[in-house]
């Protein structure tokens, strides 16, 4: 049945000119934006008969912003969210989340301690480094948080921290931290966990946890793009209660209860966080591409993907000269592989897969800055050099999605052998 489901995504066999003539692309950059599934663009073409401003008095714009706010309940449920604690907060993306996140906790207190991790994307770095003062947790020499170090940043700053922010997948090497356990510990100190579950959420099977939980996660983020649909539309989901105490990140309309030259009162969450107009498309169609995955079976994803990655390392662990970045064979991950060829630049490398073998990856630090010098053994000093001098640094990635097959990894090891040769 897995095998079969190539055929429910577009672009899977989409033909591209290489230096060698035209071939079929093999697409391995799903940790950037994954390619599409019919089931989500079956649905927009479904709303699109009724798609109008919404929130009108009548009976189609009424059926739009069920559709719309349905969604809510989906993702709820998708990822064990409380109903009656927890909010969802539609974003144009996870970054944008995030954002709102780093401005909640910088209302509720701009001199605390935000305690994150060097493997994290930029995205959960940035908005809270740019706000507060950030501390990131070290990693092991196999890739992952270093928990000792953790545990220790903790202690020394007890009652100091209030948010932890930590991936719930590398985007570079596909690693998962313990961020239950993290979560207990967070909370053993007052603070709260806040996870990007991006890279994670539509390969691996997650929960939030009940409230009441030790390892309750606080917060989490993931969006429509990373999971089959093309399209913009995120969530920030999370406490309402604490939600609920905070001025937005952007202002505009639908966010107030009432307005007057003198007083304002705003809403509460969802939607006062929610300015400016809906993306009804967006967030309806990532709707149908959660329903999608459910109807598989998580564990049926992480089943076939996890085949699909142990191909994977064991074709690439044969190749001479190709350096695999962190501990591959942790099967505690999502399906996701750095790699660099000894003697070649990442660019040289990322290029020949790419035109001359006609296979997408990504190349470079995807966004992951702290996490590539740590892989790649670079100072601070190193990294900021070799930026100056226009070489720079970086590792390739390989990532595996839903639609990909055995086909597909053998081209891309395939790849590596002759250009290594």
């Amino acid at each position: 049945m897995m095998s079969n489901l190539r055929n429910l995504f577009f672009g899977t066999d989409t033909p591209i000119n290489t230096h060698y003539g035209l071939t079929s692309r093999v697409y391995l950059n799903n940790a950037a934006t994954p390619l599409v599934a019919e089931p989500a663009i079956q649905e927009l073409c479904e709303v699109l008969p009724i798609y109008s401003y919404g929130n009108e008095l009548n009976a189609l714009s009424a059926q739009l912003t069920l559709k719309y706010n349905q969604v809510r309940d989906i993702v709820m449920d998708f990822i064990g969210a409380d109903p009656s604690l927890d909010t969802v907060i539609y974003t144009s993306n996870t970054t944008s989340a995030i954002n709102i996140l780093s401005q909640v906790y910088y209302e509720h207190d701009p001199d605390q301690i935000i305690l994150t991790t060097r493997m994290e994307h930029m995205a959960n770095y940035l908005p809270f480094r740019e706000k507060m003062k950030t501390l990131a947790v070290g990693i092991t020499p196999e890739g992952n948080v270093d928990m000792n170090d953790y545990a220790a940043k903790l202690e020394q700053y007890s009652g100091q921290i209030k948010l932890v922010a930590v991936t719930g997948a590398s985007n570079i090497t596909g690693l998962i931290p313990p961020f239950y356990e993290m979560a207990a510990m967070a909370h053993s100190y007052g603070a709260k966990i806040f996870v990007d579950a991006v890279q994670l959420v539509q390969h691996k099977s997650f929960t939030m946890k009940p409230h009441e939980d030790a390892s309750h996660i606080d917060f989490v983020s993931f969006d429509g793009h990373k999971f089959y649909t093309g399209q913009s539309g995120g969530v920030l989901v999370g406490d309402r209660e604490f939600l609920d105490q905070y001025r937005p990140l952007m202002f505009g309309a639908g966010i107030t209860e009432f307005v007057s030259s003198s007083k304002i009162i705003y809403k509460g969450s969802p939607e006062r966080y929610e300015a400016g107009y809906p993306d009804f498309l967006g967030i309806i169609s990532w709707g149908a591409a959660i329903r999608f995955l459910d109807g598989i079976g998580m564990e049926n994803v992480e089943e076939w993907e996890r085949g699909l990655y142990r191909h994977l390392i064991r074709r690439l662990s044969e190749i001479p000269n190709l350096i695999l970045y962190s501990d591959v064979y942790n099967n505690t991950r999502v399906p996701f592989v750095a790699f660099n060829l000894k003697n070649m630049l990442y660019r040289t490398l990322a290029y020949k897969l790419g035109y001359g073998y006609g296979i997408d990856i990504a190349s470079g630090t995807s966004g992951a800055n702290l996490y590539v010098q740590d892989l790649l053994g670079l100072t601070d000093q190193q990294a900021y050099s070799l930026y100056r001098s226009g070489e720079g640094y970086g590792i390739v990635r390989a990532s595996i999605g839903l639609f990909n097959n055995y086909e597909d990894v053998d081209r891309l090891a395939d790849a590596l052998i002759c250009i290594s040769s």
